[in-house]
């Protein structure tokens, strides 16, 4: 699949990206909350993180060669967990399910990894669901590690 990178811009981006908010809660799951709380846990913090984004971040529109939105990326400074140095950090990623499989995520990491070196950052992190495990082992394929892991114990 073709696809070029843009930054995004106007509302129709704005409305494709929150858009995707159900793909994105579709692949948390958890014995802890439920699927409603999800989905307006994910709606909301894609509202925040996109509507009013923190200076110097970055948010990537991937298209097709009809000019079709296969995908996004919002990235934005943030502190690192033990230096509290600035690095750069994916708070959302997520393309089309026709577009999955076919790189579009990888150039937009290439736009983030791009980004994060222009800016000087030593590193790029993000968080993703234990559950996710294709976005997992997508992080992994393209350098990731886990760094810390957090548990949580229903009462």
């Amino acid at each position: 699949m073709s696809a070029r990178i843009r930054e995004a811009a106007g509302e129709e981006d704005m409305g494709f990206m929150l858009g995707l908010g159900s793909r994105l809660a579709g692949v948390i799951e958890t014995t802890l909350h439920e699927a409603d709380d999800i989905a307006a846990f994910q709606d909301a913090y894609s509202a925040a993180n996109l509507r009013d984004p923190p200076p110097d971040s970055l948010t990537l529109i991937a298209e097709g060669e009809g000019c079709e939105r296969l995908g996004f990326l919002h990235a934005l400074p943030g502190p690192d967990g033990i230096t509290g140095r600035s690095i750069g950090y994916i708070a959302l990623l997520a393309v089309v399910e026709a577009a999955e499989g076919q790189g579009v995520a990888r150039l937009l990491l290439d736009g983030a990894e791009a980004w994060a070196r222009d800016k000087g950052y030593a590193a790029l992190s993000l968080d993703v669901f234990a559950s996710n495990g294709r976005g997992r082992r997508f992080y992994e394929k393209n350098g990731f590690a886990v760094e810390t892991l957090r548990m949580v114990k229903p009462l």
